[in-house]
């Protein structure tokens, strides 16, 4: 099995002025999805393929926080405290839908493969929340208080958006479907990340005090996937982020200490390649429902890195902006 690099002229942290919504766009290509930069406070659509990709004219200006779908058919944003999702973003056409009842301080979401679901969190109050997104609408559920299980740590959401799981730092890993109360998997120490398969018949957790990945079916007990334990004398892995390839075939993440991207083979739980990357990842945003993720960008003095999962996983080296902010 071979793995390849390639490099392409992206450049991800130009500072574009004005409005909330920009007035225009230009489209040179396929959207290959979208990406917030918290310096310039845009969010801007990466265009064209692997090889050649760019970054066009943002779509959101003066943004707080942005946190983007897979494909970019919705957005939730942040602006001056106020959370608000936004439909149009794949269509370079951005605008804001009313939705009532979000929950308030939103500092993580995690959405579902193919965006149709999102998974709102707030730290500060410790509430859950699922929001469900039509072509032109998003409803949201209910509030979750976790104050009961305790602060989550790792969130997951299965493709079909019924099953949700959370990580308690010292208490271990939840998981229940909608409508019900959680139930603890497993009692582990340090839940860093958590993904189910494109089924939802497994759920894949890392636990960093015990340096394993742990496997769990929608019944029955849990077993250790793979360990992530190094050799004598060297440091512990650090993951960011979890997840399958989109033919389900590797289970991958990526490692702060090494650093690198470890691709594991779902058949033989065997490690069968890491990718080295030149620093380490800050990040591990999906860009596509491929799925492709983003792992850094908080720099705009360094490379950026995007890790292609659709078949066999490739990390692509991007050029950093040249621009000032």
């Amino acid at each position: 099995m071979s793995w390849r690099f390639s490099c392409a002229p992206l450049a991800l942290l130009t500072l574009a002025g004005g409005s909330v919504y920009a007035q225009s766009a230009s489209i040179h290509g396929p959207v290959a999805g979208f990406v917030f930069s918290a310096a310039s406070h845009t969010v801007r659509p990466i265009l064209g393929v692997p090889g050649s990709l760019h970054v066009d004219a943002a779509l959101l200006n003066n943004v707080d926080s942005a946190f983007i779908a897979p494909g970019g058919q919705w957005a939730l944003t942040i602006t001056a405290g106020q959370p608000a999702f936004v439909s149009g973003l794949a269509d370079l056409a951005p605008a804001a839908v009313s939705t009532s009842g979000l929950i308030n301080a939103i500092d993580n979401v995690v959405w579902s493969r193919d965006g149709s679901f999102a998974l709102l969190y707030s730290s500060s109050g410790n509430q859950l929340q699922r929001v469900q997104l039509s072509a032109t609408a998003a409803s949201a559920d209910s509030p979750i208080d976790l104050s009961s299980w305790g602060r989550a740590v790792a969130l997951a959401i299965d493709p079909a958006g019924k099953q949700i799981a959370f990580g308690v730092t010292g208490s271990g890993i939840y998981r229940f479907t909608v409508g019900q109360s959680p139930a603890l998997l497993s009692s582990i120490a340090q839940p860093a990340a958590a993904a189910f398969d494109s089924t939802g018949s497994y759920l894949y957790v890392i636990d960093q005090d015990s340096q394993q990945i742990l496997q769990y079916p929608a019944s029955g007990s849990g077993t250790t996937f793979a360990s992530l334990a190094q050799p004598d004398g060297s440091p512990a892995l650090s993951p960011t982020g979890l997840a399958l390839s989109g033919d389900g075939r590797y289970l991958l993440f990526a490692d702060r200490t090494t650093p690198a991207a470890l691709v594991y083979e779902i058949a033989s739980h065997n490690l069968v390649n890491t990718i080295p990357l030149d620093f380490s990842p800050s990040r591990f945003s999906a860009l596509s429902a491929g799925p492709a993720f983003l792992l850094n960008g908080d720099n705009p003095q360094e490379w950026l890195l995007v890790l292609d999962a659709s078949q066999a996983p490739t990390v692509y080296f991007v050029p950093a902006s040249q621009e000032e902010l």
